[in-house]
């Protein structure tokens, strides 16, 4: 009995010496099965248990959820990638802007710089805009008085408005048709107006030629191609009997045709005030 005990336990460590197979809940020897728990089997082992059905499912949706975690990735990269495109776009499109920005600021600079200029030259001057108007005013009274016969037969009226003042003469007074040489009565009235316009040399004066819309016509026109060019040389030879009775500065010349018409050239009454000539004194 003691012998067989012996080979029993002899038996026992050879197996155990020679397992070479481990396993989460047998090990393997050549001839016996070791369950770590339960004791032994004899050859075969049991096998393995099989991953459960709740583990299966667990795993498959393990998968499903990091499959719809990179398609949200790369949906994400893919927007992050075109606003990052977009924001390229507007900053180029907004540099111009800026530039445009950046002008005009130094414009409203500049203007502001000039507004304040302007305002201190005004505060400096003081009261020099009223004696302005009140210049105007007495050289108005001066002209009503040199021109009076004139005035009485309508062919010359005085008018102030604001800070300027309009002499006008009608081309009937100044000169015969077509013509641009003055007649006497016209060049005496002028230099009547130059006698009152030089005792106010620092009053800018604009000599302005007009005439009505009828064309020059026959040998006249190789003078004066149209009437541009007749109001031209009227209102220079106003400015020359201007000068003539004393005003001599500041004075300008420009004839205009027959544009800013005062009256209808429809009719002879019409063209008549329309043919005339203006002396403005600002």
């Amino acid at each position: 009995m003691q012998t067989f005990k012996t080979a029993v336990l002899a038996t026992s460590l050879v197996a155990l010496a020679g397992c070479a197979d481990w396993d989460p809940y047998f090990v393997h020897q050549k001839d016996v099965c070791i369950d770590r728990w339960y004791g032994y089997w004899q050859q075969p082992c049991p096998a393995k248990p099989a991953p459960t059905a709740m583990a299966a499912s667990e795993q498959l949706v393990d998968d499903r959820d990091i499959s719809n975690l990179q398609k949200r990735i790369g949906y994400l990269d893919r927007q992050l990638a075109a606003a990052n495109e977009r924001n390229a776009e507007l900053e180029a499109q907004h540099a111009p802007m800026d530039r445009d920005i950046s002008t005009l600021q130094k414009r409203v600079a500049y203007l502001q710089k000039q507004l304040e200029e302007c305002e201190a030259r005004l505060a400096a001057l003081g009261g020099q805009p009223d004696q302005s108007k009140g210049s105007l005013a007495q050289a108005e009274k001066d002209l009503l008085k040199a021109l009076q016969p004139e005035i009485s037969r309508g062919t010359v009226s005085v008018k102030q408005s604001g800070d300027m003042l309009t002499i006008n003469l009608a081309s009937s007074l100044l000169f015969d048709s077509g013509q641009d040489q003055l007649k006497a009565g016209g060049a005496d009235a002028l230099k009547r107006v130059g006698g009152v316009l030089k005792d106010f040399p620092e009053k800018q004066v604009h000599v302005a030629g007009y005439t009505d819309n009828v064309a020059i016509r026959g040998a006249l026109k190789k003078k004066f191609p149209s009437n541009q060019e007749l109001s031209d040389a009227r209102a220079n030879s106003a400015v020359q009997a201007l000068r003539d009775g004393g005003a001599s500065s500041n004075l300008l010349a420009a004839g205009h045709g027959d544009s800013n018409p005062v009256a209808s050239n429809d009719t002879p009454a019409g063209r008549a005030k329309n043919r005339r000539v203006e002396v403005i004194v600002k």
